[in-house]
């Protein structure tokens, strides 16, 4: 009995530092969580929900400030210099001092873009990411479209694979970042 005991002790333990080593070592390099009070600040500002502005970050660059894409897009949130420019300009900030590698004005003009974007597509999620990903132009143009858009609200057909996935993709990780921290 008392060798029974023995072995589900250490096995206990052993599970125990098994699920730490997860959580404390594993998790942050794969579900990363980082720069969360500008992420809080900002989406209290716009009034979003934090683990989708968690999601676009994981999904845009992977929490990695100095990330540029190959369409030139740039730091946390990918921000092009034309829609970064062009927000900041909406928001009162100097454009000749935007630097969109800074992880505190990336994230702040990502939130500002991502929350109008939510008003200028009735607060859908999927269209406003849509709009994101390919351009509120583009998406505009596609709800137009009664063959992409019943409803010239709610995207049914999204003909880019690459903004249909990136949609999906973020989706997905504003769940993930849901469940797993809780927020």
């Amino acid at each position: 009995m008392i060798r029974f005991i023995k072995k589900l002790f250490t096995t206990a333990v052993t599970f125990a530092l098994l699920v730490s080593f997860g959580y404390f070592v594993v998790l942050p390099r794969v579900l990363p969580l980082e720069y969360q009070d500008i992420v809080e600040k900002y989406t209290a500002v716009y009034g979003l929900d934090k683990n989708l502005v968690n999601g676009v970050i994981f999904s845009e660059s992977h929490f990695e400030p100095n990330a540029v894409s190959s369409a030139g897009a740039k730091g946390l949130m990918q921000v092009t210099d034309e829609t970064g420019w062009w927000a900041a300009e909406q928001i009162g900030l100097r454009t000749d001092t935007v630097d969109l590698t800074d992880p505190d004005t990336n994230i702040r003009i990502g939130c500002w873009y991502l929350s109008w974007l939510l008003d200028k597509f009735d607060g859908v999620t999927e269209t406003a990411l849509a709009g994101y990903n390919a351009g509120h132009g583009n998406v505009a143009k596609w709800l137009a479209d009664e063959e992409m858009s019943a409803d010239g609200i709610t995207l049914e057909e999204i003909p880019y694979e690459e903004t249909k996935s990136y949609v999906k993709k973020v989706q997905l990780a504003q769940l993930v970042y849901s469940y797993v921290y809780r927020q």
